[in-house]
Formats: structure tokens, C-alpha cells, sequence
């Protein structure tokens, strides 16, 4: 009896996590310079919106992004920025445009990560709460924290990439630092030896 129970109650679990935790991959844009790029989304109203976004590549790894409701009214307005994390709930439904600007920019485009994360797709209210037990409330309560981990998995995602381009970067200046050194040593070589073969030969002349 008790083994039946506790399948029920995991597979409960399972399935209020695979309602509640959206499947999110992250999307990636290249913004060329003195330009913009907009995704939409048609959300209805009072829906929680999770934006989150990294520039992993290009310039100083800046942005400006713009989010903007369906009556044209600014949700957010960031200028400038490298990553962020932003969270609003929709009031009016229609289609939202989120921004992403590089138009500061005179030649460098810039490489965005970005998740956007729309609603609870879980129905709300569809039991009174007298009729769910602890239990059901507690895995309801632990398929929302799992839903909190995905989130910041996700973020996490895109800081690791940006931070992996980062590196390779790095490592791509030090390289060529490197070489540049190394020319730049052989060719004082080069112009020692010669020197000091002219002196000698102007000594013996004398």
C-alpha cells in the first residue's frame, strides 16, 4: 500500500513539475552596429514575463534593451548593459516587443543570449484549498522551487557562455601578445648582431 502511494505521489510530482517548468533554450542574436533587433510575443493579460539576457561577444559586451507593452507603453528601458535579469506581470494582453539595440555602436555588432520566459502554463484555482492536503501542497510548493532552479540554470547557461567567449578571447590576445614578443625579440636580435658585427668592422678599418 505504501509502495503504491509513494509511485502516486512521484508521479504527482513529475507531472505538476513538467506543467509548472517550461522548456527553455536560450535564443542568440547578432545585433549589428547602428542597428536593432526586436522579437515579439503575443502574452496575455496578468502573465508573469522573465527576461534574461547576456552579450557574449562584441565590443565592450554592451546593450541596450527596450521592452514595450501593446499600447506602446516603456515596461523597461536598460542602457548600456552587459546582462540582466527583469520580471513584470502583463496588464494589458497583446503582443509585447522586446528590443535589443546596438545602434551606440559605430563598428562593432554584438552577440546576445537571451531567455524569454512567458506565464505558468500550471491552471490556477482549479481546487479550493481545503480540498488539497499537506502532502500535494508541499509537492506543489517543491515543483515551484524547481521551477525558481531552472530559472537561474538557464541564467547560469548564458553567463557561462559569455564568460567561456571571454576566456577564449583572452586567450586569443595573449597568443598573438605572445608572437608579437617573440618577433619583436628576434628582431633585436637581428639588429645587435648586426650592429655589433659593423662596429668590429669599422674598428679593424681603423
Amino acid at each position: 500500500m505504501m509502495q503504491g502511494k509513494s509511485k502516486y505521489i512521484l508521479l504527482l510530482a513529475l507531472t505538476i513539475a513538467s506543467i509548472i517548468i517550461p522548456s527553455t533554450d536560450a535564443l542568440i542574436v547578432r545585433v549589428d552596429a547602428h542597428q536593432e533587433e526586436c522579437f515579439y510575443e503575443d502574452i496575455g493579460q496578468n502573465q508573469p514575463v522573465n527576461v534574461m539576457f547576456q552579450v557574449t561577444l562584441g565590443g565592450f559586451l554592451d546593450i541596450d534593451l527596450k521592452i514595450t507593452s501593446p499600447d506602446q507603453r516603456v515596461i523597461y528601458e536598460g542602457v548600456r548593459e552587459t546582462e540582466g535579469k527583469y520580471t513584470f506581470n502583463t496588464f494589458t494582453p497583446g503582443l509585447y516587443s522586446f528590443c535589443f539595440s546596438n545602434r551606440m555602436s559605430t563598428l562593432t555588432p554584438k552577440t546576445v543570449s537571451f531567455i524569454i520566459t512567458v506565464g505558468e502554463n500550471a491552471p490556477k484555482d482549479v481546487a479550493k484549498r481545503d480540498d488539497i492536503t499537506p502532502l500535494e501542497n508541499s509537492i506543489t510548493q517543491l515543483a515551484e522551487g524547481l521551477s525558481a532552479v531552472q530559472a537561474e540554470q538557464d541564467y547560469m547557461k548564458i553567463r557561462e557562455q559569455a564568460h567561456r567567449n571571454t576566456n577564449e578571447s583572452t586567450n586569443g590576445r595573449v597568443l598573438w601578445w605572445s608572437v608579437f614578443e617573440a618577433m619583436v625579440l628576434v628582431a633585436m636580435s637581428v639588429w645587435q648582431i648586426y650592429y655589433l658585427r659593423r662596429f668590429f668592422e669599422v674598428k679593424r678599418v681603423v
